[in-house]
């Protein structure tokens, strides 16, 4: 028989490819065969995805300049990671918007009578892009860190990037995981929203220092240029959100600017 994927002659003993690596397949896919590939490869506590997680929160640096330098094995590669955060963060957000794991307090930033700002109902439209804001949002972190890191010429943009898929996909399943924890013990979402900020900080801060082997007064320097950076970035999106908002309360007529201006 021939390989499948590149059509290369096969000896019969062969189990993989000598071309292209595929697995040779003989056997019909039955639902036992399903049930054990994903127990093997996602339940397994020896498995990559484990392995990946508490690596990237013990020693980072092992992951990300491992995969640079040719380590593709021993770890989820950088796309798949982040396939899997988004993926986690969408079942998540189905989940809160149903209020299957209860109902997070957004009084503290509601409306009044003269603006009837509904922050529910404006946190889920943006819940529902959560996917397009995180894969616009790395290549930005992504490009203030090349900025930031400029004296760290071994990085090029591309592998700033396949930092922060690490980073980011690590930050973010360890905030989805304290999720049904903060909804139990019903945190305003203000303070919900800065407990998540700081944790993602703190986070960065220390696998940036761990990859780019700096010290603590490099560290210091660093945060403070890449906050800086990020803080222009972020007004920038807040005009633009704000914009959309307004734009998003006219169309629906929850918003007259006339009214406002009285």
């Amino acid at each position: 028989m021939s390989c499948k994927n590149c059509l290369k002659p096969l000896l019969s003993e062969d189990k993989f490819c000598s071309n292209c690596g595929a697995q040779v397949v003989t056997e019909k896919l039955t639902v036992k065969k399903v049930v054990h590939e994903f127990s093997e490869r996602y339940l397994s506590f020896d498995n990559k995805f484990l392995t990946t997680f508490k690596t990237m929160f013990t020693q980072p640096e092992l992951v990300v300049n491992g995969y640079l330098n040719g380590l593709r094995v021993r770890y989820v590669n950088p796309i798949t990671y982040l396939i899997i955060a988004v993926t986690l963060s969408g079942i998540s957000i189905f989940l809160m918007k149903r209020g299957y794991l209860g109902e997070i307090d957004f009084k503290a930033m509601q409306g009044n009578d003269k603006i009837p700002f509904d922050m529910k109902e404006y946190m889920n439209s943006i819940y529902d892009y959560n996917s397009v804001i995180v894969f616009i949002s790395i290549p930005l972190l992504a490009l203030v860190s090349k900025i930031v890191f400029y004296n760290y010429k071994q990085f090029n943009y591309a592998e700033h990037n396949l930092i922060y898929f690490y980073t980011y996909s690590q930050s973010s399943i360890s905030v989805l995981l304290m999720i049904p924890f903060l909804l139990f013990l019903k945190i305003e979402f203000y303070y919900y929203s800065l407990l998540t900020i700081t944790f993602m900080l703190v986070y960065h801060c220390f696998a940036l220092k761990r990859i780019f082997d700096l010290t603590a007064k490099q560290l210091i320097k660093k945060t403070l240029f890449f906050l800086i950076m990020l803080t222009l970035l972020y007004i920038i999106f807040i005009i633009i959100a704000a914009i959309l908002m307004i734009i998003y309360m006219v169309s629906t007529g929850k918003f007259n600017p006339q009214d406002f201006a009285q």
